[in-house]
């Protein structure tokens, strides 16, 4: 059993999945941090230029 769960681990397919999913997660976190901002939140860096 411990045999099958090693294989899966090291599997290419299982790998990738992780890695997207780990960059996903980061993708959303700072869309959600950064994407959602109304006009209370500031101005934007290049109107004062």
């Amino acid at each position: 059993m411990f045999e099958k769960l090693l294989i899966l681990i090291n599997s290419q397919k299982v790998k990738w999945l992780g890695r997207f999913a780990y960059y996903f997660l980061i993708l959303l976190l700072l869309f959600f941090m950064y994407g959602f901002n109304d006009a209370s939140a500031g101005s934007y860096i290049y109107n004062d230029f």
